[in-house]
């Protein structure tokens, strides 16, 4: 009888030293290298996926009773981004745990760009689309064409646009960098083909010197001289609001008009 009892009392005494083996206490803290960072949410998937998840308290810190197994080990934050990865694994089944170091880095940044033509000129007021997960900023470039805005890490969309050019963009995927400001947009100028003939009265005028005048500063942006059909043609004209032809050797000037398309069998009548 006694020497049952006495199994039992050793068979009992096993189960609880077993017992007290499954499980491991697991303590660490999370930290953004600078700063310990509480209410961060750290979590533990085990081999079937199930998750025990737990805060971090004021000082970063944190500690949990996990059963011994092999865990993978996330850490979120609002505004923050992990740098464990998402393949970091722990080892619990024969391992003893040691402390766990969960870096984090702020997703706040500042990005600076520049918009330019084909020209390379930089490009004043034209209009930058953001848009940084669902949010949508609307900014304009300064006079040195220059933009900038500040936002978080994640997939970034920039698109530019101006009257008398196609809008070009870029899309970025921004994970750690903090400032960058290597963002170069081109905008290719549009331009059109304007063609004709000068007439004066029932004759065409042939080998006439004709200009095509800016509306805007009354500069000159292309002039020519007709042919021996009194034809003319100007091609890869850019976009100006306004323009106007002049015949310098008759005082002529044309009428104002608008550069915003191809303009074909655009007869100039001098009189």
């Amino acid at each position: 009888m006694r020497f049952r009892l006495f199994l039992c009392f050793i068979f009992a005494f096993s189960l609880s030293i077993l017992a007290e083996n499954k499980t491991v206490t697991v303590s660490g803290f999370v930290t953004d290298k600078e700063f310990r960072l509480g209410d961060a949410t750290v979590c533990f998937f085990n081999s079937s996926n199930n998750v025990k998840c737990i805060k971090s308290d004021i000082n970063g810190e944190f500690s949990v009773e996990l059963p011994k197994n092999k865990y993978r080990v996330t850490v979120k934050k609002d505004g923050y981004s992990s740098l464990v990865g998402k393949n970091f694994f722990v080892d619990y089944i024969f391992n003893p745990p040691e402390n766990l170091i969960l870096n984090m880095t702020d997703n706040k940044i500042t990005i600076y760009g520049k918009v330019i033509n084909n020209f390379g000129e930089p490009m004043k007021d034209t209009q930058v689309k953001v848009k940084i997960g669902e949010d949508l900023l609307d900014i304009t470039t300064n006079s040195n064409g220059i933009f900038s805005f500040k936002g978080h890490v994640g997939l970034i969309s920039i698109f530019a646009q101006k009257s008398g050019f196609y809008g070009n963009g870029i899309s970025l995927l921004i994970q750690n960098e903090k400032f960058i400001n290597d963002i170069s947009i081109v905008l290719e100028a549009k331009t059109f083909y304007i063609s004709g003939a000068l007439v004066k009265g029932n004759n065409y005028l042939k080998e006439v010197e004709l200009e095509l005048i800016n509306g805007n500063n009354n500069k000159i942006i292309a002039s020519l001289k007709t042919s021996k059909d009194g034809l003319f043609e100007f091609r890869d004209i850019l976009n100006y609001e306004k323009a106007y032809f002049r015949v310098p050797s008759l005082g002529f000037k044309s009428n104002i008009f608008t550069i915003n398309k191809d303009l074909r069998q655009f007869n100039i009548f001098t009189e």
